[in-house]
């Protein structure tokens, strides 16, 4: 029975053959032949005496549930928006920290044709960067995208992986991606363009199967985010930045750095959400194709993709967090919190920086 554990062949498969693989419907083939034993048939299965395990169950459970109980909300928390303004999206959610869904902000863009076909056909050869750790090299696993659609449209795994790439504009032979998308009006003013080529990652394609998704976290330097769904479903649990969502761990260390510990979205639903007191409900809402969300800065975020998806996000620093971000920048990276100072007077030279830097909401 164990012998044909996925979780233990897709570990297998990773140390083995890395991001180079062909799936043919489960980890096991994919390690076990190569793209040119290609085997058109799963082989017959193993018949053994009974055997109960509540770890392969829950297992084999998460990568086969239907999505169909989280598809539907009582009540859609977050406020849609249409013909909005700047000075509205300023005044009534970005400088209250509240989210929005603005329904139509993204009508002129190219992005919004894509589909898996495009990419495939387009860019079937060419790797692109996941959310999967690639313990050789100690970074993120890149997969070619012909490998990565296979495994898409085959996969049964509890936690699907996640197409997550923020290199596109090192890549010569993917880079003209980013001519498809730019920031609606809402998002352009972003203080960290000043760093230019020092920049933190701020920008990604995002693409995923059903039931892959971001457990719960808070964006990086607690800078706000946008996120724009082209194709799918995306349902989102969101809390404000000084609660901690139930099921997650956080421990801090002697000089206020912390961690976060959280549940794969799909555990997370059926373990933690079922369960939580009427007080602490998050706020939820579903993504619906053609939309853009926006996370105020510092706000706790889970994602779980209800079908398959294509998305693109960007994280920003901008007026209504710039104090927030600047607390962060400086705890996190003193040298980079510097030069930001630094590049940022010389375009914005009226800009004021926090004299008395304000602690983060963990930090409080």
């Amino acid at each position: 029975m164990f012998a044909d554990d996925e979780e233990m062949w897709k570990s297998i498969c990773k140390s083995k053959r890395r991001g180079d693989f062909f799936f043919q419907g489960t980890w096991k083939r994919a390690t076990l032949f190569s793209r040119n034993q290609l085997k058109s048939n799963p082989p017959p299965p193993l018949l053994v005496d009974p055997l109960i395990s509540i770890d392969l169950y829950e297992k084999w459970y998460r990568g086969n549930i239907p999505l169909d109980q989280w598809n539907q909300l009582p009540i859609q928390q977050v406020e849609r928006r249409n013909n909005l303004s700047l000075e509205e999206f300023i005044k009534e959610y970005d400088s209250k920290m509240i989210p929005v869904i603005i329904t139509d902000a993204m009508n002129s863009w190219k992005a919004k044709d894509w589909t898996k076909e495009y990419f495939l056909q387009k860019f079937g050869s060419f790797p692109f960067k996941t959310d999967e750790p690639d313990i050789i090299k100690r970074q993120k696993l890149f997969i070619k995208m012909q490998d990565y659609l296979e495994y898409f449209d085959n996969n049964n795994d509890e936690d699907p992986i996640y197409l997550f790439d923020d290199k596109l504009a090192e890549r010569d032979e993917v880079k003209e991606i980013l001519n498809d998308w730019a920031p609606p009006i809402y998002f352009q003013e972003d203080y960290f363009k000043a760093l230019e080529e020092e920049r933190p990652p701020y920008r990604w394609i995002v693409m995923g199967p059903k039931r892959s998704g971001s457990p719960f976290h808070t964006d990086p330097y607690r800078t706000s985010a946008w996120n724009g769904l082209i194709k799918g479903r995306k349902r989102w649990v969101l809390y404000p930045y000084n609660l901690i969502p139930p099921g997650v761990d956080v421990d801090f260390d002697e000089d206020g750095n912390f961690e976060s510990d959280s549940p794969e979205p799909v555990k997370w639903f059926l373990e933690n959400y079922p369960f939580i007191p009427e007080k602490y409900k998050p706020i939820e809402c579903i993504l619906e194709e053609g939309e853009i969300i926006f996370i105020p800065s510092g706000w706790w975020h889970l994602v779980i993709n209800l079908t398959d998806t294509i998305a693109v996000t960007q994280n920003f620093c901008n007026q209504s967090n710039f104090d927030i971000v600047c607390a962060e920048l400086n705890f996190d990276d003193e040298e980079l919190y510097e030069d930001f100072q630094t590049r940022l007077t010389k375009i914005k030279t009226d800009i004021s920086f926090p004299t008395n830097l304000v602690e983060s909401g963990f930090r409080t």
